[in-house]
């Protein structure tokens, strides 16, 4: 019986402990604002309720997603940190951290006036056609990727772009 090093092991764990400073900084800035509690609260239900919202046909449920108007006076960059947090903490969540981040930054930051798009992208996992097939989502501003680390997203061939047209 041979042995094989996991050598990605401790970058997963350094990107969740990561992910994890960054929610609990998220959540002491947000005991200091009433507006921005409220917000989070707002978040974790939004988060909570995805899976039932993604039940649908996928057009009609990301349609659902896509605010009608930006009625957040929050900055951005306090809104994604509070969308990321919300994410974070939903663990018993059927879907990826990917996928409720970017649900979540997408809906929250539209309604704060970004122009975010979604992207939904597979790729082979370590890179070879015989192997199974991975997924990640993410947005973007502007065609390029926000606030997304770029080994998150690399290689990932894009399957679809929301709102229809949006990369183009």
């Amino acid at each position: 019986m041979s042995a094989t090093l996991d050598t990605a092991a401790p970058v997963r764990a350094g990107a969740r402990l990561n992910n994890w400073a960054v929610g609990l900084a998220a959540l002491a800035a947000a005991a200091a604002s009433a507006e921005q509690r409220r917000l989070l609260r707002e978040m974790r239900r939004y988060v909570g309720g995805l899976p039932a919202a993604l039940a649908g046909p996928l057009p009609a449920a990301l349609a659902a997603q896509t605010p009608a108007r930006a009625d957040l006076s929050l900055a951005p960059d306090d809104v994604r940190r509070l969308a990321d947090a919300a994410a974070l903490f939903e663990r018993r969540s059927p879907l990826g951290l990917c996928l409720r981040r970017s649900l979540v930054r997408y809906h929250f930051l539209r309604r704060a006036g970004l122009p975010l798009v979604l992207n939904f992208g597979a790729r082979f996992k370590a890179g070879a056609a015989d192997r199974a097939v991975t997924g990640h989502a993410w947005v973007t501003l502007h065609g390029q990727p926000y606030c997304e680390n770029s080994e998150n997203y690399r290689g990932f061939t894009v399957m679809l772009v929301y709102p229809p047209g949006a990369g183009q």
